[in-house]
């Protein structure tokens, strides 16, 4: 069909194609690797050359398949966030958080960028293995790096600085309390309303009692049973409780994080998506949003896929302590002029 000479020709430009995209594939890999090695080395690891000695924030986002916002009518599914809300919370972390801390952006992916011989594909792991291995790697990142866990369903009301200071004296690690939906009668005599969270907790760096956590909790995963028993029983809450008990661990009261009020009741969902105000004490930091209670509820799903633009014209409780949070950090008369840390791993 063709001569020998452009036969040559065609078989010689596809070589150099090939080469180019395997050349491009390698560059790549390259790149990034060497990306997140200087996020590790001036980023994470306390260089004064970058963040400047600033504690972390790290914040995990889940991004699974779902049907939230379809692309178009033959793409129904996506592993796309679909919940502008937590666009907004992370935005009040932001900029309350961000001239005091390196806030770091990360999902299942950032383990095996981060931590030392992770070997664990979260993403294709299947539930509930898959929210164990994230909550021992979640625990990895704060014995190696340190810093602060905070849910990006949390409104944050305040800079978070000297409540992450107080609660981390001594070279102690904390964890805050929430809403008990865990029942473990072998270890308790009544059922407690609130028990401590892992998903909201802190620790400087190289932390002795996370430490043992993290070798806690590969032991519970080492089980070859695929099962949620641990978490019925709340293992790991109990495991905190000892560990407050025996004052290896500060307790942050609920009060701080808007799961409780001040007259110590419990802040529901539904208080949430009402309209009258908080029974907030002064010293309450944060609101922390139930994202899954929103996600497996069909009377509050609405919510999780409600515009952020909509949400802030709502009449909603939450709505307004989000707008207020938001315009209150972002005041150009007491604006600072420090550069905020965001970093998306």
């Amino acid at each position: 069909m063709f001569s020998p000479k452009i036969n040559n020709y065609l078989m010689m430009f596809g070589v150099v194609v090939v080469c180019s995209y395997v050349a491009n594939r390698f560059n790549q890999s390259f790149q990034n690797k060497d990306e997140y090695d200087l996020i590790k080395k001036y980023l994470l690891n306390d260089s004064p050359l970058y963040g400047f000695n600033r504690p972390k924030i790290w914040i995990h986002s889940k991004y699974e398949v779902n049907a939230r916002c379809w692309k178009d009518f033959h793409s129904r599914n996506t592993t796309d966030l679909n919940q502008p809300y937590i666009h907004l919370t992370i935005k009040t972390i932001i900029n309350h958080c961000g001239n005091d801390f390196n806030i770091c952006l990360i999902d299942d992916e950032t383990f095996s960028k981060l931590i030392p011989n992770w070997d664990i594909d979260v993403a294709n792991v299947a539930e509930p293995m898959k929210s164990h291995y994230r909550e021992l790697g979640m625990m990895q990142l704060l014995y190696y790096y340190g810093g602060m866990i905070v849910p990006n369903s949390t409104v944050c009301l305040k800079n978070l600085k000297n409540f992450y200071l107080e609660n981390t004296q001594g070279n102690q690690a904390f964890v805050c309390e929430n809403i008990n939906r865990n029942v473990n009668l072998l270890k308790q005599k009544q059922k407690l309303l609130f028990t401590p969270d892992t998903s909201f907790m802190g620790a400087p760096k190289n932390n002795e009692t996370i430490r043992e956590m993290v070798e806690f909790l590969k032991r519970k995963n080492n089980n070859p049973h695929f099962s949620n028993e641990t978490d019925f029983l709340g293992e790991s809450s109990q495991w905190c409780i000892e560990m407050i008990q025996q004052q290896r661990m500060n307790l942050v009261f609920g009060q701080k994080i808007g799961v409780k009020t001040q007259n110590r009741k419990t802040i529901l969902l539904e208080d949430l998506m009402e309209e009258d105000y908080l029974d907030l004490d002064s010293d309450t930091v944060a609101i922390y949003i139930p994202r899954e209670e929103i996600l497996n509820r069909p009377k509050y799903q609405w919510f999780a896929v409600m515009k952020g633009e909509e949400i802030l014209k709502s009449n909603l409780i939450i709505a307004k302590y989000l707008q207020a949070s938001i315009v209150d950090s972002t005041n150009e008369y007491h604006a600072p002029t420090e550069q905020k840390s965001v970093v998306s791993i």
